[in-house]
């Protein structure tokens, strides 16, 4: 069930299936965050390929948190 006051986002169909990352690497501070997302080589994990990068907002940090903090209850 989707949120009220969420906008409706059109999602372009390249972006439909998303990406499957098994890390992700935090950069930033409590002010703005940079995400990286990546796919580890299953045969080599010290090597592996970014598969997103997301910069954040201390809004969406907030967010983000609430989130997690409602769902994982």
């Amino acid at each position: 069930m989707s949120d009220p006051d969420s906008p409706i986002l059109r999602v372009r169909s390249d972006l439909r299936a998303g990406v499957w990352a098994d890390h992700v690497d935090v950069f930033g501070d409590f002010g703005e965050l940079t995400l990286d997302f990546a796919r580890l080589d299953p045969r080599d994990p010290a090597r592996g390929e970014l598969v997103a990068r997301v910069a954040l907002s201390r809004w969406c940090i907030l967010k983000l948190q609430e989130e997690f903090s409602r769902r994982i209850q």
